[in-house]
């Protein structure tokens, strides 16, 4: 399956499991549930970054791994804290939950995320060049 197919499989994926967190208030009762959405958000990006910029537009393809690495990083960083500004502003606009006067949790909260962001850009990355990066610094001489 190309991974523009995978992509709009896995964002339906991603989706669905939001809307039935926010139905049944997972997010709430189960403290961990925001953990595994964010990594697989991370995923997501950087796979949606692959897709954009290695492999329909063949932007980076010519450069280096670590530029790679920290241009998918860095587009999953963008997008988690724009994400993260939905969130708030969502909370403050439409729930009217304010977080001003020094909320701790609010800003541990997104810290966390934008963390867990991160690794799930950073599991993309080693699903995507794992092998090659592993078979570069291996010897096989014996």
């Amino acid at each position: 399956m190309p991974l523009s197919k995978k992509l709009l499989v896995s964002i339906l994926v991603i989706f669905l499991a939001n809307l039935f967190g926010l139905y049944y208030g997972w997010y709430l009762t189960i403290w961990w549930y925001d953990i595994p959405m964010h990594i697989a958000g991370g995923v997501w990006i950087a796979f949606l970054f692959f897709y954009i910029f290695e492999e329909r537009n063949k932007i980076i393809v010519e450069q280096s791994f670590l530029a790679k690495v920290l241009f998918a990083l860095g587009f999953v960083a963008l997008l988690g804290v724009l994400w993260e500004f939905y969130e708030y502003l969502s909370d403050v606009f439409i729930l009217k939950q304010y977080q001003f006067g020094g909320e701790p949790r609010g800003v541990l909260d997104t810290l966390e995320d934008l963390f867990n962001d991160l690794v799930g850009g950073g599991l993309a990355l080693f699903l995507r060049y794992g092998g090659r990066v592993v078979n570069k610094f291996v010897d096989k001489s014996y």
